[in-house]
């Protein structure tokens, strides 16, 4: 079975509110989509958001990066054998030297498009496909942007209201203030709650331990990155000298990143966000390195994401039960419009399940064409014949 056509499309999300941390304060997401078609019709989608102070991928970048290195790869993937995609898919990631280089949304939404249509094209779930299911649901934290008190307090009732076990703060103005958000945290949700801190690397050394001091009252669970992505000393010295976990996130897109992380003992956690690493295999094998150096393992979420990602996320926790805190699907939330006919938002408490995909193929999802061809701000389609490709721009 092989590949008919390959689309790209860059679409644009739109917000009910701007959300806003160190980095960015946005209205909406810019993201990419890719739809493959196969010769026998069965069609496959996959999802990248591109954050240039991340992985320094802008949606045009991320866009190019799949139509000029990942489209001729693709010309020769064989889809009737499961296994054979996975490591054609390892094979390629590997020989574009992407170990090291930060493509991550771009290789996602493309990864995750071979894997949904190979999943139902042979009749199986991602589970199925990439390995066994071995939890039911999973328990989401909350996550609170920057925001003025009145804002503050009625997103932290929102989360104790629906019963939220976990809620992660974005911080990073003067310490002081966010000290006020993080007392007003711990009022709210109560002491039984794990509030977590995440910084969007805003600190310097002498800032991280200034705000650790005036959280500490508070009992701050953990400390996501704290510093500049690249500012791996401080790093290591923060994570010596405190006793709650130091997270990384901007600093861990690669798998070079994580190993070299994780043998030099920089932190105690990473924060793997699908988008962000390349996909569900390079997440898998982050999980991998994360476990043979004993740290512990979030499964984050890129802001904006659409249900493609949030459904192959939640596919993946199943597979995975060493996870200590999951964020995202908060689609109805925070979307004005997403891509499917499910509705993937965490219910109360936080859980989400996978109801939504019993009895379905890939990535379990129906999704709108006629919504992304609504949200879209441009295209490109390849199509393919005997090994070869030719580009038609829409």
């Amino acid at each position: 079975m092989k590949l008919r056509t390959l689309e790209t499309f860059r679409i644009r999300l739109p917000f009910r509110f701007a959300f806003s941390h160190s980095l960015a304060k946005r209205a909406y997401s810019s993201n990419l989509i890719v739809k493959l078609t196969l010769d026998d019709g069965t069609v496959g989608y996959g999802e990248g958001v591109p954050r240039e102070y991340v992985t320094g991928e802008d949606i045009a970048t991320a866009e190019n990066n799949v139509l000029r290195s990942y489209v001729p790869l693709s010309s020769e993937f064989d889809f009737s054998q499961p296994n054979k995609i996975k490591q054609a898919l390892q094979n390629g990631f590997k020989s574009l030297g992407l170990e090291e280089k930060r493509q991550g949304a771009s290789w996602c939404a493309f990864e995750l498009a071979v894997l949904d249509a190979c999943s139902r094209s042979n009749h199986q779930t991602f589970t199925t496909c990439l390995g066994t299911k071995q939890l039911e649901r999973i328990r989401y934290g909350g996550v609170v942007p920057f925001a003025k008190e009145k804002a503050l307090v009625a997103m932290l009732f929102f989360y104790k209201f629906c019963g939220y076990k976990t809620v992660k703060l974005k911080v990073g103005n003067s310490p002081e203030v966010d000290q006020k958000a993080v007392a007003l945290a711990r009022q709210i949700m109560g002491p039984s709650c794990t509030i977590r801190v995440d910084a969007n690397c805003a600190w310097n050394l002498e800032q991280a331990k200034k705000a650790y001091t005036l959280f500490k009252p508070h009992a701050v669970a953990s400390y996501e990155q704290p510093f500049p992505a690249d500012d791996w000393d401080s790093l290591r010295a923060f994570s010596a000298d405190i006793e709650e976990d130091v997270i990384v996130d901007e600093s861990l897109c690669t798998i070079s990143d994580a190993n070299k992380l994780a043998a030099g003992k920089y932190c105690d956690a990473f924060n793997i966000r699908i988008s962000k690493v390349g996909g569900l295999l390079p997440a898998t094998k982050m999980v991998e390195i994360a476990k043979e150096h004993g740290l512990r393992v979030h499964l984050g979420a890129q802001v904006g994401e659409s249900a493609i990602l949030s459904s192959s996320q939640r596919l993946f926790a199943t597979m995975n039960p060493t996870f200590d805190n999951y964020e995202g699907s908060a689609n109805f939330l925070l979307l004005k419009k997403d891509l499917c006919r499910e509705n993937l938002t965490a219910g109360l408490g936080g859980w989400g399940d996978l109801s939504y995909a019993r009895n379905r193929y890939g990535n379990g999802l129906n999704i709108l064409d006629e919504r992304i061809l609504e949200l879209s701000e441009g295209n490109h389609c390849h199509q393919f014949a005997s090994g070869l490709s030719h580009e038609v721009v829409r």
